[in-house]
């Protein structure tokens, strides 16, 4: 592939992805300047690694591996400490619509206390809407065990959320 039309796809490919990327490191992350660092860093690795893309996936399948392994060794390498996620940054890194801010704090809240397997496929399914074959893909982890861990991730954030969406 020659330089410029490397260029050229990098930037439809980032153009298409920035927001999203952005978005998906934030809610894994939970902090501002981190997840822009892993946006940065997740294009970055993209952008050296376009000439060896195989195709067997997506960009946008790719770009989310690319970024939920930065991700994680950010975690790893900073020993990050999970964080409370403010209502301005909730509004800030996820768009919605017709939503109750408050619920919409007390869903990201939940989301940002549940163990890290369940919170990647939540975020993948949910944030990402990937289908359950590429978060496959992207865990490298059966089908199989996506689907038990939404399950499961369900079931923690419906205790967790019992009292502010569910009558007893």
């Amino acid at each position: 592939m020659t330089s410029n039309k490397k260029k050229e796809l990098f930037y439809e490919i980032y153009n298409e992805n920035c927001d999203s990327i952005m978005r998906l490191c934030y809610m894994y992350l939970k902090d501002n300047e981190l997840a822009q660092d892993a946006t940065q860093e997740t294009f970055l690795k993209a952008y050296r690694k376009l000439n060896s893309f195989k195709a067997l996936s997506s960009y946008n399948t790719w770009l989310t591996s690319i970024a939920i392994n930065t991700c994680k060794n950010i975690i790893r390498n900073s020993k990050h400490k999970q964080t409370e996620i403010s209502l301005s940054d909730v509004e800030h890194h996820v768009s919605y619509t017709n939503t109750d801010s408050d619920k919409m704090l007390s869903v990201s809240k939940a989301v940002s206390v549940i163990p890290q397997e369940f919170k990647e496929v939540i975020l993948l399914k949910y944030y990402r809407d990937l289908p359950i074959k590429d978060i496959s893909k992207i865990l490298k982890i059966p089908q199989t065990t996506v689907n038990y861990r939404l399950l499961k991730a369900k079931s923690l954030l419906k205790d967790i959320l019992k009292e502010d969406f569910f009558d007893e």
